[in-house]
C-alpha cells in the first residue's frame, strides 16, 4: 500500500505544485523514515532553484524511488493524513517515554513529559494568508459599504451585554481578551455569563476554571439560566417550585449544542493540556479562569513574571492557531488602583506580569461601583481594535440579574489604541 509520503511527494513533483504543502507548515520531520530526507531534498531544491524539482532531476537524485499516480488525491486530505499521522507517533513517543517514569514512581516527571509531548502532537501546523493591497481593494470597500450600512452590528460573536458589544464589536477570531479585576469581585461570574451569551447564540463554549470548581460553576450556572437566587440554591433553601423551575429551564436546553466546563485541573495546568482540549472539543470559545494559576513549561516558577509571560504568549498563539477567541481572567494589585474610592482599573494595576497587557487585544476591568451597591461596571482598560468605554450591570444575585442599567458612551474617541 502507498505511504501518505510517497503519494505527496508524488503530487508535488508530477503537478509541478508546491506551494499548498508549503503553507500548511509540514517540515521534514513530519515525514517518516527515507521520505523526510526526500522531502528536505525537494524544498531544498525549490529554494536554490524557484521551481520544483522535475521528474527527471527526481529521478536522477532518487533513482531506486519511482513516483506514483496521484492525480486523483487531494492535497487538503495526504496533507491531512500526514499531520495526524504525526501526531499519532509523537504520542507513542510520548507514552513511552512516560510509562518508565511512572514504573518508578517518578509522577511530576512522567506528567511534564507528557505535557510536553501533548504540545506537540495536538499543535496545529499555520495556515499562512498573503494579501495584496492592491488587488484586493474591491473586497474591502465593499466590507466598509456593509459595515457603514449596520454600524451598530456586531462582528464578533456577542457577549450577553449589548453595550459592551457596541464598544467591541463582540469576540472575534483570534483575540486573546483578559478580564482583571480585585479578587472575589465577579471576573468568574461574568465569564460564566458570557459563556452562556455566547452558547445561547449557537456556538460552543469550553470552560476551564482554576478557581471554582466544576460543581460550583454548574450551580451558578443553572441559577442564571433559572432566574433563581444562587445563594438559596446553594443552602438549599428553594422551595419546590423554584426546583421545577430549574428542572424545566434546564430540560429546554437538552437538544442544546455542548456547553463544556473543565475541572480537570491536575493535568490542565499548561497550555500544551488545553490545546488537547481544544482538538476534542472543539469549541468556538475557550475560558481559562485563573490565568495566573497555570504552569509554565518552559520550567519558569510558577506565578513569576516569566512564567506568566510564556503563558500569555502561548495562549495568543492558540488563539491564533485555532482561530477562536479566548478570555482569561486574572487579578490587579490592589496597592496600584489609583482612587481609593473608585478603584478603578488601569493598566499598571494588572498584577504579575504586563504581558496581560501587552498580549491581550482586549482588556476588560470588572469592577464595584463605588458610588451604588448593587451595579458592577465592566470596563474597557485597553483594546487594539475598539474605543475605551464602560458599561453598568445590575448585580443583583437574588433574581441573578446581570443586566445593564445603562448604555455606554459614544464611541467617536479617536484615541483608542496601544
Amino acid at each position: 500500500m502507498a505511504s501518505t509520503e510517497h503519494l505527496l511527494i508524488s503530487k508535488v513533483i508530477q503537478e509541478n505544485e508546491i506551494l499548498p504543502v508549503v503553507e500548511a507548515g509540514l517540515k521534514p520531520q513530519y515525514f517518516s523514515a527515507q521520505w523526510s530526507d526526500i522531502w528536505q531534498w525537494v524544498v531544498t531544491y525549490w529554494r536554490d532553484h524557484s521551481a520544483v524539482p522535475s521528474e527527471r532531476a527526481f529521478n536522477q537524485e532518487y533513482g531506486n524511488v519511482s513516483l506514483l499516480d496521484a492525480s486523483r488525491e487531494q492535497f487538503s486530505n495526504l496533507i491531512e493524513e500526514l499531520i495526524t499521522s504525526y501526531r499519532h507517533q509523537k504520542m507513542v513517543e510520548t507514552l513511552s517515554s512516560a510509562v518508565p517514569l511512572l514504573n518508578e514512581n517518578e509522577t511530576q516527571e512522567a506528567i511534564n513529559v507528557i505535557a510536553q509531548g501533548l504540545q506537540v502532537a495536538s499543535a496545529d501546523t499555520a495556515r499562512l494568508r498573503d494579501i495584496n493591497l492592491i488587488e484586493t481593494w474591491e473586497q474591502r470597500i465593499e466590507r466598509y459599504l456593509l459595515m457603514k450600512d449596520t454600524p451598530n452590528a456586531i462582528r464578533g460573536i456577542p457577549t450577553g451585554f449589548a453595550g459592551l458589544d457596541r464598544i467591541t464589536s463582540g469576540l472575534r477570531p483570534q483575540q486573546l481578551i483578559t478580564l482583571v479585576g480585585e479578587a472575589k469581585k465577579g471576573k468568574s461570574l461574568i465569564t460564566l455569563i458570557i459563556s452562556n451569551a455566547v452558547h445561547n447564540h449557537g456556538k460552543v463554549p469550553l470552560y476551564i476554571s482554576f478557581e471554582m470548581s466544576a460543581e460550583e460553576q454548574s450551580a451558578r450556572y443553572d441559577a442564571i439560566v433559572a432566574g433563581i437566587s444562587h445563594t438559596k440554591l446553594m443552602r438549599g433553601d428553594l422551595t419546590n417550585a423554584e426546583i421545577e423551575n430549574i428542572r424545566k429551564s434546564i430540560s429546554l436546553r437538552k437538544n442544546m449544542h455542548p456547553f463544556i466546563i473543565s475541572e480537570d485541573i491536575s493535568s490542565l495546568t499548561t497550555v500544551s493540556a488545553i490545546a488537547g482540549k481544544l482538538q476534542q472539543h472543539k469549541p468556538d470559545l475557550l475560558v481559562v479562569d485563573g490565568v495566573y494559576l497555570m504552569d509554565d513549561e518552559q520550567g519558569e516558577p510558577k506565578g513569576s513574571p516569566q512564567a506568566l509571560t510564556n503563558i500569555t504568549r502561548s495562549l495568543k498563539r492558540l488563539a491564533q492557531r485555532y482561530d477562536i477567541p479566548i478570555i482569561g481572567t486574572t487579578q490587579v494589585l490592589s496597592w496600584k488602583l489609583g482612587n481609593r474610592k473608585s478603584r478603578q482599573i488601569t493598566a499598571d494595576a494588572i498584577g504579575y506580569t504586563s504581558s496581560f497587557a501587552q498580549d491581550s487585544d482586549l482588556v476588560i476591568g470588572v469592577e464595584s461601583d463605588p458610588d451604588i451597591d448593587d451595579q458592577a461596571i465592566l470596563r474597557v482598560v485597553l483594546a487594539r481594535t475598539a474605543p475605551k468605554g464602560e458599561v453598568r450591570i445590575k448585580w443583583d444575585w437574588s433574581n441573578m440579574d446581570f443586566s445593564e442599567v445603562e448604555e455606554g458612551p459614544d464611541d467617536d474617541n479617536d484615541n483608542w489604541y496601544y
